[in-house]
């Protein structure tokens, strides 16, 4: 892809990857990329730990992501567990986020 870390294409690609791999589990899908150091930052904040299968998923998501790059660019895989209805803490870009009912306190 060419200028891939443009916030529209970086989105674009992260969306691409995500057709057919979200999980029920996962509650929120975000992404960063620093043109600075050439990484790619992706994070997937699952409803309590995530199964193998899950994870996995994820994981060729990531791998499809950072295909867009050139082989200059590194990746930074990040899988946390975030059990709802704890607070999410996306990256800049938010690619997915599970419906969820808001809790007001």
């Amino acid at each position: 892809m060419t200028n891939i870390v443009t916030p529209q294409t970086l989105l674009l690609s992260f969306q691409r990857a995500l057709l057919g791999e979200v999980h029920s589990q996962v509650r929120q899908a975000s992404i960063r990329a620093d043109a600075a150091e050439q990484v790619v930052h992706i994070r997937f904040e699952y409803d309590g730990h995530p199964s193998d299968v899950v994870r996995e998923s994820c994981s060729r998501v990531a791998a499809k992501v950072i295909a867009d790059f050139s082989g200059s660019w590194g990746l930074d895989e990040q899988h946390v567990s975030i059990p709802a209805p704890s607070k999410l803490s996306p990256l800049v870009h938010v690619a997915y986020r599970r419906a969820e009912p808001r809790h007001e306190a």
